[in-house]
């Protein structure tokens, strides 16, 4: 094997790392400016003399549709959404969704081939099963030694949820960097591993591009109150219409 093709795969690897990385940051960020984006866009309703609870009563059908829609796809996106608390305004600026749309031929370039991904995918997850069940040997509580003592028992529990985590979440950058640590032999179809890794990059800058969509996110980016307000004013149109603001000056 060349030096050059294992070298691009650890850059693959690092740049995996980096957007999975990226993405949990994101949906943090988007986590916790909620409450944040709720307070000032209520703010927004009382000072623009809006009637929230009205409006909210008048397009009941517009507003529930619109959030069980982006409730789902959010699901769909990140299986560890939690509706009730994540969902507060976790809606996604109209003005992006072109953008968004875009097929993936679109974004990038035809560089697989013939690759066929699932093929791919289904060898990759087993050859990496069996690094996790190697590192399950040495690291499932069943296995661990009795007379360990307890911050190093500790230790070698949290590797193993860890590599379970990873296995389940197919985040084998994770599996990698544990097995390096016991000496555990990885799958070296490094050219197979590439292709599947530009894939996986598609689809999770694609759900990256999406989260930094959402009004939450742009909400934390804003640097001023007259940004806060304009995002604020374009989320209710979203929901109720620009008819809302006709009577306003």
């Amino acid at each position: 094997m060349a030096v050059s093709t294992k070298l691009r795969w650890k850059r693959y690897i690092n740049e995996l790392r980096f957007v999975h990385e990226e993405l949990e940051l994101v949906r943090e960020i988007i986590s916790t400016s909620g409450g944040e984006f709720e307070i000032h866009y209520r703010q927004y309703c009382a000072k623009n003399n809006l009637d929230l609870a009205y409006l909210n009563k008048k397009h009941n059908e517009r507003v529930h549709a619109l959030y069980h829609q982006k409730t789902q796809e959010s699901i769909q996106d990140n299986p560890q959404f939690n509706a009730e608390t994540d969902g507060a305004l976790v809606l996604h600026n109209p003005l992006f969704e072109e953008l968004l749309n875009r097929t993936s031929e679109d974004e990038y370039p035809q560089q697989l081939g013939d690759y066929q991904m699932t093929q791919d995918e289904l060898e990759i997850h087993e050859a990496f099963n069996k690094v996790f069940r190697k590192l399950a040997m040495v690291l499932h509580p069943d296995k661990l030694d009795k007379n360990l003592l307890p911050a190093e028992r500790n230790e070698k529990l949290d590797m193993f949820k860890k590599a379970k985590k990873a296995i389940e979440e197919r985040r084998y950058f994770t599996l990698l960097e544990i097995a390096q640590q016991f000496n555990i032999t990885t799958p070296r179809n490094y050219r197979q591993q590439m292709r599947w890794m530009k894939k996986e990059l598609e689809q999770v800058n694609h759900t990256l591009a999406r989260e930094k969509k959402s009004y939450n996110y742009l909400f934390s980016e804003c640097e001023s109150d007259d940004q806060k307000d304009a995002l604020a004013k374009d989320f209710m149109i979203q929901l109720f219409g620009p008819q809302i603001f006709d009577n306003i000056a």
